[in-house]
């Protein structure tokens, strides 16, 4: 079975971050090249403090370093999301998920609970490379295979925006005691 870091999350005991790990991430997800110091000074806390919290939340998970690439600017402008059913039986299932776990332009992958029951994501540099080497070989080892190609995003992912959210539900009640 696939994993990714969301199933994870229910089996670990969770951090609990409180209302300053919510603004350091905050910040960090503004400008992923802040420094301690200015982070310290922003936030009026000592820069041992961040460092601290920082290091905690690494240790917990909570926090990865990670390159983000823009593939579009290197040439692979194809993103695909990939919807797929199996029920052709164990055989097909382990092949399935050899072939997800073994195709580099497969990004992400999940099992679901729902219409599809993965959810794949793939990259690649044009439409027929697309269809023959990654859509074409899936097809036999599939039962529904369903593929929507993105145009254009309307809303990418957005941690600063969620950060807050939760720091004003998780904390905005203790401020007006």
């Amino acid at each position: 079975m696939l994993s990714n870091d969301m199933s994870r999350a229910i089996r670990e005991p969770p951090f609990v971050p409180d209302e300053l790990d919510l603004m350091i991430l905050e910040h960090m997800s503004s400008d992923a090249n802040v420094q301690f110091k200015q982070l310290a000074e922003s936030l009026k806390v000592d820069q041992r403090t961040i460092a601290k919290r920082v290091n905690k939340m690494k240790e917990n998970g909570v926090l990865k370093n990670k390159v983000e690439i823009n593939w579009s600017r290197m040439g692979v402008g194809i993103a695909a999301y990939v919807g797929a059913e199996t029920g052709l039986g164990e055989n097909d299932l382990a092949k399935l998920h050899d072939f997800i776990r073994k195709e580099p332009r497969v990004i992400e992958a999940y099992s679901t609970i729902g219409s599809q029951e993965y959810f794949i994501k793939v990259l690649e540099t044009d439409l027929q490379s697309l269809r023959e080497e990654v859509l074409m070989p899936l097809e036999p080892i599939t039962s529904k295979l369903t593929s929507s190609i993105i145009s254009s995003p309307v809303k990418q992912q957005n941690d600063v925006s969620l950060l807050r959210f939760l720091r004003q539900r998780w904390f905005s009640h203790k401020k007006s005691k």
